[in-house]
């Protein structure tokens, strides 16, 4: 499952190593951070299937807040200043870090209290994480520059990799079009990354007709529409929908 401030989705993978059953819900407009737990729990009490037993849960926050940091730079005592330097104070929330080993990396984030609340007193036995903690596992390539995007209604995660090295994780959130483009510009001109020589992999609910495919496609012209990953199969209805529609949450799921 990963949840956010927009709303939760998950996948369901069995013995078999199929892939049974997906969901996406969005919150809806006008819910802030303080109402994402009176939103979630309506969506989880709503959905028999959550109260069932499953044999292993697996939870990814994606809230914005999250900053990578190298492990000797690492400071219990200034996690919440380093927060609140880049994302200003907010409600009540708890701060947590997870280590990405194979980078040397601390990915320290925020998560709203009483989300964590909730969602312990539903799922005790799930494992935790955030969202930025597993997507270097997903992107593999180890030679070249690659963004991987995923995209929602009106927000987009940006990961770059420059030559296999990780630069950046982030959520932007956009009203147009132009608003994409220009982060995604301004990310590679930051990391001194060539536009024309990048690869920019697509994940999530961008139509390849849409104003802001067309957009995007000025200025970039290697783009990857994500698949699905191999070694699994795929419910039927699972398989009617466009693969990168969703093929970051099959993605995130196989890196478990």
């Amino acid at each position: 499952m990963i949840i956010g401030l927009h709303g939760i989705s998950y996948t369901i993978l069995n013995d078999a190593n199929t892939f049974e059953g997906i969901g996406v819900f969005t919150y809806n407009a006008g819910t802030n951070i303080k109402k994402v737990a009176a939103s979630a729990d309506k969506i989880i009490a709503a959905q028999p299937f959550f109260s069932k037993e499953f044999r292993k849960i697996d939870i990814f926050y994606s809230f914005t807040d999250s900053v990578l940091v190298p492990q000797e730079l690492v400071n219990d005592t200034i996690n919440k200043d380093l927060l609140e330097l880049l994302y200003g104070n907010t409600h009540e929330e708890i701060i947590k870090r997870d280590f990405l080993q194979s980078l040397n990396l601390y990915n320290i984030y925020r998560v709203p209290s009483d989300v964590d609340s909730l969602l312990a007193g539903r799922f005790a036995s799930a494992t935790y994480s955030h969202l930025h903690t597993i997507l270097p596992n997903v992107l593999k390539e180890k030679n070249g520059n690659h963004i991987y995007s995923i995209f929602g209604t009106n927000h987009i995660t940006i990961m770059l990799k420059k030559e296999g090295k990780l630069q950046l994780i982030q959520k932007f959130e956009y009203k147009t079009p132009e608003d994409v483009a220009y982060y995604l510009l301004t990310i590679c001109n930051s990391f001194k990354v060539a536009v024309d020589e990048t690869t920019l992999h697509i994940n999530g609910l961008l139509d390849k007709v849409s104003t802001l495919y067309t957009e995007i496609y000025k200025f970039f012209r290697h783009i990857q529409f994500e698949t699905l990953p191999e070694g699994y199969t795929y419910s039927d209805e699972i398989k009617k929908h466009p693969s990168h529609f969703f093929s970051h949450l099959f993605a995130v799921a196989a890196c478990v």
